[in-house]
């Protein structure tokens, strides 16, 4: 057993090791070593790409964007039953076709089970041998409306679209942290805490939500169009002094229509809401239900910083020193002094659900890469594990913790 070797001799590998990646896979090797090595500082590392291999493989890898190399990671979830819904605190959330929802450690293993998507508020039922037509949907979720009618659809559809998004209040090992999901056709909020075993509506009165973020016990959202609403005291959500959260406006939708995708983050000088301006390929085929598959590019960003007193959003023209990593994970934004081999005012992007419906082995480029706003130019990355360009699932930006 490894965790019998003596501790001088793995204090002394650890001394000969130069790549914060060895010294991460050191920590993996088992428990009682990753308890008595000095813990890793999370500035020592970036955000690295957690990206899918070939149709059917069991291998992932970390592509480290600086280095322009992929580590490849056994992970057994992989393969084309799985979509990543969220990376957070290192961590990534996991949907497969069989209903489950969990977060992930990839470099750990340590998995924290959440309620599965049958359990969200608009499932009526669920048959797991009701091949194509699993769930049974509640039309009419919006505000106001009865829930009398229902629809059929199957494990891969609802996997793919109709769960957008998940973030954490905390690390998913902590016991107190609190889960909101985006979900459903009209892009509404769900949350569970620590141990619940469903989903629950945040505030039905909130939909087309784009993004959210925790902040000082509050959450953001961000809403399609750019509306800005805040939720206080979300960690006594679902409690007797918070029996129905309800959130609070802050930015009204703006008179210019704000489309496309829209991010949020916290910088040193306030809230920030990022627009990635995205451009439609076209038509790529159909998928089995008859629907186009559209595929995507990114072609421009656009950055607002939030004005407390007029209560609006102020367009600006640079994110000062810092660094943004958009996708499907909460984002990642930190100081390029921090982290000098990164440029400053820049964006790294990676691919998003839009493109779920494109399958393996099409040699279709991913929308991956970084967007320089001192130069107005884009750097495009080819960024894969194997050698046939997989794109399933889409890949997931994650900040390597093997401690967290």
């Amino acid at each position: 057993m490894w965790s019998s070797l003596p501790i001088d001799l793995v204090d002394s590998i650890e001394e000969s090791l130069v790549l914060y990646i060895d010294k991460v896979r050191l920590r993996c090797v088992c428990s009682s070593w990753r308890s008595h090595l000095q813990k890793l500082s999370n500035h020592s590392v970036g955000p690295w790409l957690l990206l899918p291999d070939n149709l059917g493989s069991k291998t992932c890898g970390f592509w480290n964007p600086l280095e322009k190399n992929v580590y490849k990671l056994d992970l057994p979830e992989a393969g084309d039953q799985i979509v990543f819904k969220g990376s957070d605190h290192g961590w990534v959330v996991i949907h497969d076709n069989k209903d489950v929802i969990y977060a992930l450690n990839p470099l750990t293993g340590a998995r924290v089970w959440l309620p599965p998507r049958s359990k969200f508020p608009d499932i009526r039922e669920y048959n797991a041998h009701n091949q194509d037509n699993e769930y049974q949907i509640w039309e009419g979720i919006l505000a106001g409306y009865n829930f009398t009618e229902y629809y059929s659809l199957g494990a891969n559809h609802v996997r793919n679209g109709l769960l957008q998004k998940v973030v954490f209040s905390s690390s998913p090992a902590c016991s107190d942290f609190v889960a909101v999901a985006i979900f459903g056709e009209f892009a509404k909020l769900a949350y569970c805490k620590c141990g619940d075993d469903k989903w629950s509506f945040l505030d039905e009165d909130v939909f087309l939500m784009e993004d959210l973020l925790f902040h000082g016990g509050q959450l953001y959202g961000v809403q399609h169009q750019g509306r800005l609403v805040v939720l206080d005291n979300i960690m006594n959500v679902g409690s007797n002094s918070c029996p129905k959260p309800k959130f609070k406006e802050i930015v009204p939708k703006p008179k210019r229509m704000l489309f496309d995708k829209l991010y949020l983050y916290w910088s040193s000088s306030g809230l920030i809401m990022v627009r990635r301006d995205i451009e439609y390929d076209g038509v790529d085929g159909y998928d089995e239900y008859g629907d186009q598959i559209i595929t995507i590019e990114t072609v421009g960003f656009e950055i607002f910083k939030l004005d407390t007193i007029a209560q609006t959003w102020c367009e600006v023209k640079s994110l000062g020193d810092d660094v943004l990593f958009l996708g499907s994970n909460s984002t990642i934004s930190f100081s390029a002094l921090d982290f000098p081999s990164y440029k400053r005012n820049c964006i790294y992007f990676s691919d998003t659900q839009l493109n779920f419906k494109i399958k393996l082995g099409t040699g279709r480029d991913l929308d991956v890469g970084a967007f320089s706003l001192d130069e107005e130019k884009f750097e495009h990355f080819g960024a894969y594990v194997g050698d046939s360009k997989s794109v399933w699932p889409y890949p997931i930006w994650v900040v390597p913790n093997p401690f967290n």
